[in-house]
């Protein structure tokens, strides 16, 4: 009786220690997909700007092999500061209500005083195409706006969370949700930023979406979204034939023009229609690495928001299929990471994250081949510049530092 109680024991512990060691093989494994994805699209990224930046000046190549160094510094530094047992640094730590609001409360101050420091004219906030959504800093030039995306995922996961262990109704979870979204959405538009704006709203939407909303709150917001953005469209299209239209009218105008007649104007869709000509004349297989001509001033700084025109013609819709592949394998690792998670934070801060990659590249995919307006996004990895590589590095490092928990 004694040794079948004894190895009734042992036999349940080598259950655990192999269920542990699978775990640990399995997080291990998704810490080492999650980088080499990051680093395949980095390469393709670095190949593209080479290509693409014919024109440019040569310190510009070197700046962006600089920011793919600061994305490492980043993502290994953070990603990894949890292993250090002497202090409890783990991603859980932004969970706490007093880290969330001082988050919150440092993002307000931040993008306030863009907006200040921009009216008041100091020298180091610049108007650049009528926003203040930069800091110079010398040779270095920081956009707080797009670094700020991981502060209101952050936020937004501990509001989603909160609404999930004190069990809030659907109205109250959008209602408290949306405050935050109004506060970011507000200040960045002030600055006026409204490409930024619109990815807020676009990860707010996902969140929200993949909370414990019900499929009627879900098809009330589609549907009043649906109402809103056609009703805005038409108003758009009627208001930019009258004189005096603003530019940013104008260039919904001709997005319309585009899209729905294959008219693009000369000049406030000359982007958009270089764009489209050189996805086209990319073919399927492209014109071959360093062989696409938009780069050569036809389409104005192709090496940021318009990147992909010069991917696409060079290495066609292959290639572009192979970009946007690995880009939805990122995000399919993210999303199982908070799906293992086993707190409603990491949950909701995988899926934010998640959200926060997917649909920028969407978007910016979408604008480059004319099916939406001109949001002025960079694409991840690709766009030159180093904020959003930073951004990109602090997020993917919370989503490793999520797969180093042993009790994700």
């Amino acid at each position: 009786m004694g040794n079948t109680t004894g190895q009734f024991f042992q036999e349940n512990l080598e259950k655990k220690q192999e269920k542990k060691k699978q775990k640990f093989n399995r997080l291990k494994q998704r810490r080492f997909s999650i980088l080499l994805i990051a680093t395949i699209l980095m390469v393709l990224s670095s190949i593209n700007m080479v290509s693409a930046a014919f024109y440019m000046k040569p310190e510009n190549i070197k700046k962006h092999f600089f920011y793919i160094l600061i994305f490492f510094i980043i993502y290994l530094f953070v990603g990894n500061i949890g292993k250090i047992k002497k202090y409890d640094l783990t991603y859980k730590v932004l969970s706490e209500r007093k880290i969330n609001g001082v988050i919150f409360l440092i993002s307000i101050i931040v993008l306030f005083g863009m907006y200040v420091g921009g009216k008041m004219g100091l020298p180091f906030i610049p108007k650049i195409n009528g926003a203040y959504g930069w800091i110079n800093l010398g040779p270095i030039s920081i956009q707080p706006a797009e670094i700020l995306k991981c502060a209101f995922v952050i936020n937004m996961a501990n509001c989603l969370a909160r609404a999930e262990d004190n069990d809030l109704s659907e109205s109250a979870t959008i209602v408290n949700s949306f405050i935050y979204l109004f506060v970011y959405g507000v200040l960045i538009l002030a600055q006026k930023d409204m490409g930024t704006v619109i990815h807020y709203f676009s990860i707010w939407v996902f969140m929200i979406f993949m909370s414990k909303l019900k499929d009627k709150w879900i098809l009330r917001v589609v549907s009043l979204g649906a109402v809103l953005g056609v009703t805005g469209l038409a108003a758009v299209y009627k208001f930019a034939s009258e004189e005096g239209a603003s530019y940013k009218i104008m260039r919904i105008k001709s997005y319309i023009d585009g899209l729905f007649f294959g008219n693009y104007s000369d000049d406030y869709g000359y982007q958009v229609k270089q764009s489209v000509y050189a996805f086209g004349s990319g073919g399927f297989f492209g014109k071959g690495y360093a062989n696409g001509v938009q780069k050569y001033s036809y389409l104005p700084e192709i090496h940021t928001d318009f990147i992909m025109a010069t991917f696409g013609e060079e290495f066609g819709i292959v290639g572009m299929i192979v970009v946007v592949s690995l880009f939805f394998a990122l995000y399919h690792l993210i999303i199982i990471t908070g799906r293992e998670s086993k707190n409603y934070f990491g949950k909701y801060l995988a899926m934010g994250i998640g959200a926060q990659i997917i649909t920028q590249v969407i978007i910016n995919i979408f604008v480059a081949v004319g099916l939406f307006p001109v949001f002025g996004l960079p694409m991840p990895f690709f766009s030159y510049g180093g904020s959003a590589m930073v951004t990109m590095g602090i997020a993917l490092s919370l989503i490793h530092s999520m797969n180093i928990e042993t009790d994700i």
